[in-house]
Order: C-alpha cells, then structure tokens, then sequence
C-alpha cells in the first residue's frame, strides 16, 4: 500500500472519529484510479457551524502524519508538506457552505463521486455529488473552442510586443499560457480532454507523439533565439488547430486579424536562419 492511501484512510478514520466534522471528501488523483508515490492527496472538510472557529486546521492535519510545515498557499487552501514529504491540501469549510461545491459542475464531470465520499453523518454531501456527477462541459461546443482562440490570440499579441520590447523572462512567463491554450485545442481536436483543468497533465500519453513533438517546439529558455522561435511554432501550430477545428464545427473565425497579427508577429519574431511565419 502506498504511504498516500494508509494516509487517506487515517483522514477517513479521524473524519468519522471527530464529531465536529459534519461531512468530507477527497477529491484528485486518488478518487480518479490515478493516484501513485507522487501524487497530493486532497480533501474538503465540512465542520459543525458552532465548532468551526474552535477548529486549529494545522493541528487537526498533524492527527494525520507527523508534519515539517503547515500554511496557507495562494488559493487560500490550507497545505501540508508532512515529513515523509508528501503534499496534502486541506479545505476547512463551515457545513453550512457545503452546497457551493455545486459550482465545480463547470469544472467537468467526476470520475467516481463515491470514491470520493468519506463521512456524511446528514446525507447532504452525498446528494450535492450526485448532482455533480455525469458528464461536465461540452469543450468542443464552438462556442467554448471560439473563446478559446480569442484568448489564445490575446496572449500571442501580448507576448510577442513583451518579446518584441525585450522583456524575455516575462515573455517566457507569457509563452507558458500560449502552451496551455494550445494543449486544450489539441485535446478537442484529438478527442482527449479527461483532464482539461490541468491541459498539461499526462499529456505524454493523452496526446498523440505529433502533437507532442509540435507542444516541444513551443518550449523555450531564456538562451539565445529559443523564444522566438517558440512564439513562431506557437502561432504556426495554433493556426493549424484551429483551421481543422473550423472546418469540423463550422466555426467563424476573425480571418482579417488573423492575417493581419500574422504580419505584425512576423515584424517582430525573427531569429537566426528564420522561414517566415505562414499567414
């Protein structure tokens, strides 16, 4: 058994040991059969309304492993990095707040709700997963593949004036968004969007090895003309995705920008023995 699932069950078992804890569950890696030595391991914590203020998350964390540091991150989500240096995240949430876990429905469908259940001492929690579950989004409706290439265009104008002005580490900062844009746009054209939320997760095996080696060449450092010729391989594989995504779902594409940001990257991302940008 791996260190992570022995300490998913002592956060069940604690779970239904604290009678302050109205309802919980994990969600991530391990409530989507994916989870191994590496993976977080994750959880919301719903607590009786009157005990919530009483409640220390960082003591109520260390009942699960021995732990070297406890804060809260950016997200506002208490974590963990207990001693045997795995990663936890712990939502401590007033019951009371439960059902706006309903918003997640836009996030995508869920794996396996009950695998993710760990106590619900009133049967509310239970309800809200069922809500959840079943197929999410629609990412292929043309008009979410549509914003998709409007965003895309927005970062490529962005980044290249960034790059263009000479800013390079915030343009390499900006070429990590493109590379977001782009995989989403693969995984519609490829059929392969399980995991959407996070575009590059498993992309080693979600994507096809053309597309794969395309998402290489939109790879850069900070050395050389290795972020120029990036941008140029960003735009030429967007241009190319979202042409056979056009043509797929009938899709109106902004053609006279488009043509006209060709130019104008075209002005402005040149390196060493560079081919023009194709329009």
């Amino acid at each position: 058994m791996l260190i992570q699932e022995e300490m998913i069950a002592r956060v069940r078992q604690l779970c239904q040991q604290d009678g302050r804890v109205v309802a919980a569950l994990m969600y991530g890696s391990f409530t989507k059969g994916e989870g191994d030595a590496y993976s977080d391991i994750e959880f919301y914590i719903f607590l009786d309304d009157a005990t919530y203020d009483a409640v220390d998350p960082a003591a109520w964390a260390a009942q699960v492993a021995p732990v070297a540091l406890y804060f809260t991150n950016e997200f506002g989500t208490g974590t963990a990095i207990f001693e045997n240096l795995v990663r936890g995240e712990f939502h401590f949430e007033r019951a009371s707040e439960m059902g706006a876990i309903r918003s997640w429905k836009q996030g995508g469908s869920l794996f396996n709700p009950d695998s993710m259940l760990l106590v619900d001492r009133t049967g509310e929690l239970a309800e809200h997963l069922r809500y959840l579950s079943g197929p999410g989004p629609d990412r292929a409706a043309p008009e979410h593949i549509t914003w998709l290439w409007h965003s895309f265009l927005n970062w490529m104008l962005f980044g290249s004036n960034v790059l263009a002005r000479g800013e390079r580490a915030r343009a390499l900062e900006i070429l990590s968004i493109l590379q977001r844009y782009l995989l989403w746009l693969a995984r519609i054209q490829e059929g392969t969007t399980q995991h959407w939320l996070t575009p590059s997760k498993n992309a080693e095996h979600d994507l096809s090895p053309d597309a794969y080696q395309r998402l290489t060449a939109c790879t850069a450092d900070l050395r050389g003309d290795s972020l120029e010729r990036a941008y140029a391989a960003a735009w030429n594989w967007g241009k190319e995705l979202i042409y056979a995504l056009a043509l797929k779902y009938a899709l109106n594409l902004p053609v006279a920008l488009m043509d006209a940001l060709g130019i104008y990257l075209a002005e402005r991302i040149r390196y060493a023995d560079a081919t023009p940008l194709s329009q």
